[in-house]
């Protein structure tokens, strides 16, 4: 936090590379405006040039002003002149004087940003404010030419499935600069127990932390807000791609962690689909992220596969053929190792569920040794990836091979 001391050079290249790192990460003038608020304990008050609001933060309910419009006509008239500021606003019952600053879009007046401390001047930080200032000048100006909110409409379209055809959305992206991957796999987070002075600013930093953890060299990943989070959309167009996405996005916790992020941080992962599927991705991906927070718990960001049938039991009314592929999924494996090796996987895997998990009753039904009981029961686990100590596994193996067993005609 600065004080209304002068700041040195180290503390405004600090905070200069602060707007940077949020500007570089699509995080806007909110985020932007977020970050000063936080540096100076005060309010920040972002407007354009017809005095509309673009961001307040950081007021945790002190008297803000609505408007910054008639302290700047005053201040202007107080200094004889009408120019760039800094002007000090006299803003009665909020505390000491404001400062405020003109936001320039290029050459072109493009509103104002105002900061109202919390006790103290910020007469001395001058040079943090017009630094801001002129960080969210360059947003302004990016999304006045249309490019940045055109792209930010495509990506709400696709997950709303505004696009029957492939070749449309296709064509709908090229024409806003977009280049639309063949597949893309999302990616839900949520920071939970935030406080709200700190929460914008730490939702920007939240949003660098997951892009540079889910950086590909497959493409450029989409970012749409969702509730009190994000969806990152990666591209996917091979299955290596997606298994990297995945790895990733567990990792988002950890990376967080080392970076002091100071909150719980809870994900989902949905399954790789085609562009013009991704509601379906981003459908995954949410219902996984809900499934880790009331299942599992803690920080954590768990892919949709690895969920067994918890999103069947949340979606419910799942029909027959939703039913054949969960199981079908889930055995396959042991299936194909039992095909190929000439074992009895699956077959031991029923009988010891039917006994109840008693490995000596199993090993006589199967006339062989406990020892190649366990034997078999570390190669299941192993196979289809599943702890055969889980609950929550065992529910998912129980449920698959009963499934399979109503089926006996559908393999």
């Amino acid at each position: 936090m600065i004080d209304s001391a002068v700041m040195s050079n180290d503390e405004l290249v600090d905070f200069a590379e602060g707007l940077a790192r949020i500007a570089s990460t699509g995080g806007g003038p909110k985020a932007l405006a977020a970050h000063l608020a936080a540096q100076l304990d005060a309010a920040v008050l972002v407007e354009d040039g017809d005095w509309r609001h673009i961001a307040l933060t950081g007021a945790n309910g002190r008297a803000v002003p609505p408007s910054s419009r008639d302290f700047i006509a005053a201040a202007t008239v107080a200094a004889g002149r009408d120019g760039e500021g800094p002007y000090v606003l006299e803003t009665p019952g909020t505390g000491p004087g404001g400062i405020a600053v003109r936001i320039r879009g290029g050459d072109a007046p493009a509103g104002w940003l105002s900061v109202f401390p919390a006790g103290t001047s910020v007469s001395g930080s001058v040079g943090a404010i017009r630094l801001a200032a002129a960080a969210i000048g360059v947003e302004i100006s990016r999304d006045a030419g249309g490019g940045k909110n055109r792209r930010k409409s495509f990506w709400e379209r696709l997950i709303s499935r505004a696009y029957d055809d492939p070749i449309e959305a296709k064509d709908d992206a090229s024409a806003r600069g977009i280049t639309l991957a063949a597949s893309y796999i999302a990616v839900a987070i949520e920071a939970e127990g935030l406080e709200e002075a700190v929460a914008a600013a730490k939702m920007a930093d939240l949003r660098r932390i997951c892009l540079e953890t889910l950086r590909s060299g497959s493409g450029d990943i989409a970012v749409v807000e969702r509730g009190g989070g994000f969806v990152f959309l990666c591209p996917a167009p091979i299955e290596i791609d997606a298994a990297n996405v995945r790895t990733a996005a567990t990792l988002i916790p950890r990376a967080a962690t080392k970076m002091h992020f100071g909150a719980k941080i809870v994900g989902g992962v949905g399954r790789a689909a085609e562009a013009v599927l991704a509601h379906r991705t981003v459908d995954e991906a949410r219902e996984s992220m809900f499934i880790a927070r009331r299942f599992f718990g803690g920080s954590r960001v768990m892919p949709y596969d690895d969920l067994g049938v918890y999103p069947l039991l949340l979606r419910g009314g799942a029909t027959s053929a939703e039913l054949k592929a969960f199981s079908d999924r889930i055995l396959a494996p042991l299936r194909a190792y039992d095909e190929k090796h000439q074992t009895e996987l699956i077959r031991t895997l029923r009988l010891y569920f039917e006994v109840g998990q008693n490995v000596k009753t199993a090993a006589a039904e199967l006339s062989v040794h406990r020892h190649t009981v366990f034997y078999r029961l570390r190669q299941i686990a192993e196979i289809s990836n599943n702890d055969l100590d889980s609950a929550h596994d065992q529910l998912t193996l129980r449920t698959a091979m009963a499934i399979d067993a109503l089926n006996p005609n559908e393999r």
